[in-house]
């Protein structure tokens, strides 16, 4: 049993901050799961992984256990069978050598990564068995997977290879990458508008630069005359001398800048909104 967890040890990974373990899990079928590591004490039945072993133990950095006692805040330890040795027959492991291994909802199928999701079911969609209610008939266990090729009631579904599972038993299986072409996409719809402004239409990025310039310098016109501009600048001002002359009556460094500023920013917010302009940064690497 050891040796197989340190062999399934050699999937381990980490980012920038978590580190992430793929182990089979049991409560799946088998089916292999993503586990974080998280630094507190372990509860009966959880696995662990060594981080820090203590000397003469028989155990390394990198095994992992799964809890068969804890002793809550009586002890400083947990025991594990498979984890006993010479000299520690019970399989003692201290929380300062330990990490908890907490699942979570990301699996492994057939190469792929999937984050299991508690929602209805769509035609065409993977599912996943998570809690088969043991009916007499039912021809699955924990861990199954199918596709979904019609929907009932109450989130019941009819699978392929399956048969009926009802809503309470299954977890729905999205692709991982399926966030990531949702921005591709996104990326290449917005080229296409780009390509067929400047190429279709003649539209240059000169030309768009003195659109926005015409339309804001109409909509400050209209504010000037409706007297909002006087109102945006005037509650800006009296705000900013009230703060200035709060050290001992004395206008603070650089004022006059930061008046300018302010009412720029307020004008400029105030105008976009009008106009409608909504700015935002492109994706990482267009």
């Amino acid at each position: 049993m050891k040796k197989i967890e340190v062999e399934q040890m050699s999937e381990t990974k980490a980012n920038t901050n978590t580190n992430i373990h793929v182990l089979a899990d049991e409560t799946l079928g088998g089916i292999k799961r993503e586990y974080v590591e998280i630094d507190r004490k372990a509860e009966l039945g959880e696995k662990i992984v060594i981080v820090e072993k203590n000397d003469f133990e028989g155990y390394e950095n990198g095994d992992v256990f799964t809890v068969d006692r804890d002793f809550h805040s009586k002890m400083d330890f947990v025991e594990s069978n498979v984890a006993a040795s010479y000299g520690n027959d019970s399989g003692a492991i201290y929380h300062d050598e330990y990490h908890v291994l907490d699942p979570t909802d990301i699996v492994h199928i057939d190469d792929g990564r999937y984050e299991m999701v508690e929602r209805e079911g769509e035609v065409g969609e993977k599912i996943i068995i998570v809690r088969p209610d043991g009916v007499i008939g039912d021809d699955y266990d924990t861990g199954r997977v199918g596709t979904v090729k019609s929907r009932h009631s109450a989130g019941d579904v009819s699978v392929e290879t399956i048969g009926l599972v009802f809503g309470d038993e299954y977890r729905v299986l999205v692709p991982l990458g399926k966030h990531k072409k949702t921005f591709e996409n996104k990326n290449s719809a917005y080229k296409e508008v780009k390509n067929y402004i400047h190429n279709e239409l003649s539209i240059s990025r000169q030309d768009v630069q003195d659109m926005i310039s015409i339309a804001v310098s109409n909509e400050v016109q209209k504010m000037s005359k409706s007297g909002k501009l006087d109102r945006i600048a005037g509650e800006k001002i009296e705000s900013l001398i009230e703060e200035g002359f709060e050290n001992g009556g004395r206008l603070l460094h650089g004022f006059k800048e930061r008046v300018s500023q302010t009412v720029s920013n307020e004008v400029g917010k105030r105008i976009a909104n009008v106009l409608n302009i909504n700015v935002e940064l492109k994706e990482e690497g267009n």
